[in-house]
């Protein structure tokens, strides 16, 4: 697989964690986070959420490192930092390269049927300032609920669909996919008061 294949952001992360899981046997959440590289906190988020629809999520223990990794994200999209710090022994949780490959297979395909959906359009509802805050919160929010409560079968498949899109939205500059990722939201809220309330 080859990055000329495909230059769209996902479809190139999609690429080289494909060349990941093929390098290694076992493979870490650091390696994972230094492959994304200065992509930005989209692409991020979309391997995130992918990860929990897809096989890898049901690793135990992944719905919680995803979850911790939101958390982190949203704290660092809230302070304006550009790039993820994790702590150590996050980053030392390890998953088989087989799964990942399976993972990234599957999530391919559904990323090039998503590319002609999404383009840069009404930046003001995923880039501004006080959007950015939104998402943030949105993200630590989502990422502690799913930590305290992802033990619920298929709740963090769930929670991840808004987590996706807003991923897709970041990396594109798609106001319009953000949107939706907010309306996805109101649903889920209406499932947790369900649940717990």
């Amino acid at each position: 697989m080859s990055r000329d294949h495909d230059d769209w952001i996902l479809s190139s992360l999609l690429d080289d964690l494909a060349r990941l899981a093929l390098a290694r046997d076992k493979i870490r959440v650091a390696d994972v986070i230094d492959t994304i590289g200065a992509r930005g906190f989209g692409p991020l988020l979309v391997m995130l959420s992918a990860f929990m629809i897809l096989p890898i999520g049901m690793v135990p223990g992944i719905p919680g490192v995803a979850a911790v990794l939101m958390i982190l994200i949203g704290g660092r999209m809230m302070t304006g930092e550009t790039r993820l710090w994790i702590p150590a022994r996050l980053g030392r949780v390890e998953f088989t390269g087989h799964l990942l490959a399976v993972s990234v297979a599957r999530a391919q395909p559904v990323a090039l049927w998503l590319r002609p959906f999404l383009a840069p359009r009404l930046p003001l509802l995923i880039d501004s300032l006080v959007m950015s805050r939104v998402v943030a919160l949105i993200l630590m929010v989502t990422g502690a609920v799913i930590f305290l409560a992802g033990f619920i079968p298929g709740l963090p498949f769930v929670l991840s669909l808004h987590v996706l899109v807003l991923g897709m939205a970041l990396s594109t500059r798609d106001g319009l996919a953000a949107l939706v990722g907010y309306i996805l939201l109101m649903p889920e809220i209406l499932l947790i008061w369900h649940l717990f309330l």
